[in-house]
């Protein structure tokens, strides 16, 4: 008996052939095609499940973009993609919308003011020329702060905010015109090992592989499974509301953080503020609907940093959830799979993916290009870490 007469789906198209296959049709998986082509890879092609790139957590997220992160790693990554989305913003005008507006950190508590200061110093060690600012500096800077009880603060200048659709279409487009392939509405079914190839079944095509690299983003624990490989990233909802104010002028604002209360400010291009908070005890779930308790909790926190946000009224209808793919230490995973070498984990990203995904897209290209990254030091970010219980644990996760 056949496949046909045991009632499975037996595919017509003739079977793809690369060298690489990337899962993922996100700012991560796009990058890594790009990538690749650019280090010479040979045939690269990416598989998106949607319809749409860039579909999942990249079309929900703020486009945030900082460089103000508490370990080496993230901060190197950081720096890299600020400086590939300049070059960008350059090659592809407005597409990209990069506004360097700068991050302003703000702290009011002693604890808080610490670890500030701890992760300034390390910043700047790395080469971020962040700014070390008092309470009197910050109202200067952003007069409708509240600088009561505020203890310190820093800024970063070259931090900012992007159009996540703009960053999609942008890489897209590079990756395109470097050479790669890119399938979307084709969901990876299946993954086998032929020998040293896999082969991956799809619901539009069969696709034969040297490497495969799982850039599946909440999905990658699902997509690895396939393979055999455990991939410890969970989905977390995390949800953003827009504000109108019709009162407020045009000029943008820094990305404002109040680590007190985890609460994120700015101003959107066309007007008014989108506000962001993150609940950390918030459990993994699929939920991408908006949280209720989402408003009230913004309501309660709000004011402590933005006073003049707490009487716009907040409409539940410009209001947005997204999913964080999060791992327990707040590092993305990056690196060969433990189980099967030719096998590459890029996820895990949770909030910064986005702002992460030029330096991801690289040091997946380079490990599979020239056996190993050059660019940076991928030891924090190995799968085999959680075995291993060797975490570095990134505090700044906004």
């Amino acid at each position: 008996m056949d496949a046909a007469d045991r009632g499975q789906s037996v595919s017509t198209t003739p079977a793809l052939h690369c060298d690489v296959a990337v899962i993922g049709g996100g700012v991560i998986g796009l990058s890594c095609a790009l990538e690749l082509k650019r280090l010479g890879a040979g045939r690269v092609i990416a598989l998106e499940r949607e319809a749409g790139l860039g579909a999942g957590s990249s079309s929900r997220a703020n486009g945030g973009v900082r460089a103000q992160f508490t370990t080496a790693v993230n901060i190197d990554f950081s720096l890299y993609s600020i400086q590939e989305f300049e070059r960008l913003q350059a090659e592809n005008g407005s597409l990209l919308s990069f506004h360097q507006t700068g991050y302003l950190l703000m702290a009011g508590t002693e604890p808080s003011e610490r670890g500030l200061e701890a992760a300034c110093a390390l910043q700047r060690d790395r080469g971020v020329p962040t700014k070390w600012l008092t309470s009197a500096d910050v109202v200067e800077r952003v007069p409708f702060v509240r600088g009561e009880g505020l203890r310190a603060a820093t800024f970063h200048e070259r931090d900012g905010f992007l159009d996540p659709y703009g960053l999609v279409q942008a890489l897209r487009r590079s990756a395109l015109e470097a050479g790669a392939e890119i399938h979307a509405s084709a969901d990876v079914t299946a993954i086998e090992t032929r020998g040293d190839r896999f082969l991956l079944q799809t619901s539009r095509m069969e696709v034969f592989a040297d490497w495969v690299v799982n850039a599946a983003g909440a999905h990658a624990r699902s997509v690895g499974r396939l393979a055999g490989v455990e991939v410890l990233v969970d989905p977390v909802r995390r949800n953003l509301t827009y504000v109108q104010d019709r009162n407020a002028g045009a000029e943008l604002i820094p990305m404002c953080v109040d680590l007190d209360t985890g609460v994120l400010v700015r101003r959107e291009v066309g007007g008014g503020y989108v506000i962001a908070y993150s609940n950390p005890h918030d459990p993994p779930g699929w939920d991408v609907s908006v949280d209720p308790r989402f408003f009230e909790e913004v309501g309660e926190r709000v004011g402590n940093r933005f006073p003049f946000l707490e009487d716009l009224p907040i409409d539940p209808k410009q209001s947005w959830a997204g999913l964080y793919p999060e791992t327990e230490d707040h590092h993305a995973i990056v690196g060969p799979a433990p189980e099967i070498e030719r096998f590459v984990v890029c996820a895990g990203f949770g909030g910064h993916g986005i702002m992460h995904s030029p330096a991801a897209g690289r040091a997946v290209a380079e490990i599979i290009t020239t056996g190993g990254c050059r660019t940076f030091d991928l030891h924090p970010l190995r799968p085999s870490r959680f075995a291993e219980r060797d975490l570095v644990m990134e505090t700044a996760v906004l």
